[in-house]
């Protein structure tokens, strides 16, 4: 299988400490699934970076990976995700700069890549969504795949409409307390016959298949560290199983089995 992620790569920044990771969900997602899909599938990042100290800090991390990377660099700083962690371990997005991602454009190859994939995993939110309309420009025979990330905070029902029926598989991280979102995507994958699958941390997750309904537990873990890069990682161990033929539940469980894991760390992967 031919699996390209596209989107952002950069660092996460943590405060107050100062410290400084490989971020960005397409690259935490990337990593994850080079760890979790079988070893003689291609993997394939596409994102941009900056000039910067940032860079090397990616370049460093995707060292001996395993994946094709496809940085373009570009002069300017790369994306840079501020974080705060909260005693309980729940992490706090507390501002985002896109860098030279802002910018940036497909070239030719790339769109070639993208178009002979067996699985594409786009993410989407406010800062990059010209570029995610972008690569959904972009033809594909295989899987489409989004991580609606920031659609807790800004839920655009006008986007989501837009491409629900060319998308496979949709993520979203939202919260028990949504209730009212839940509902409508509910509504959504039975209309559109669609799979739309939401996480909601410590809550489990849950999958609307069309008319099917499928919940799955969270797995408790001992001490919850950094929350960062769990909503990448279940999506990471959701395909590698879904992609493969597994039950929607089967995916689920893959997917809180990776989440567990990456929580009990700092760092997104």
């Amino acid at each position: 299988m031919n699996i390209v992620c596209i989107g952002d790569c950069g660092i996460d920044h943590y405060l107050p400490s100062g410290e400084i990771l490989c971020g960005g969900i397409t690259a935490n997602f990337a990593l994850q699934a080079r760890d979790v899909f079988p070893k003689n599938d291609m993997i394939t990042l596409i994102s941009a970076i900056g000039n910067d100290a940032g860079a090397t800090v990616v370049q460093n991390r995707f060292k001996d990976s395993q994946i094709e990377c496809r940085l373009t660099t570009r002069k300017g700083a790369s994306s840079v995700q501020y974080i705060e962690v909260m005693p309980d371990g729940e992490k706090d997005f507390v501002r985002y700069d896109e860098g030279v991602l802002r910018y940036f454009q497909l070239g030719r190859s790339d769109r070639d890549v993208i178009a002979a994939s067996d699985l594409r995993v786009i993410p989407v939110f406010q800062q990059i969504c010209d570029f995610f309309e972008g690569v959904m420009a972009i033809d594909s025979a295989g899987l489409t795949a989004v991580d609606f990330s920031d659609f807790a905070k800004h839920p655009d029902m006008s986007l989501l409409d837009k491409y629900i029926d060319v998308i496979d598989i949709s993520f979203f991280g939202l919260s028990s307390e949504d209730e009212d979102l839940i509902d409508v995507l509910e509504q959504k994958a039975e209309e559109h016959e669609k799979l739309l699958v939401i996480t909601l941390g410590a809550d489990g997750s849950i999958a609307f298949h069309g008319e099917d309904t499928i919940s799955c537990t969270a797995i408790p873990v001992e001490a919850v560290v950094d929350t960062t890069g769990a909503g990448d990682a279940f999506a990471a161990g959701f395909l590698s199983q879904y992609c493969y033929g597994a039950s929607v539940s089967e995916s689920l469980s893959k997917g809180a089995s990776l989440s567990a894991e990456i929580i009990q760390q700092t760092g997104a992967n």
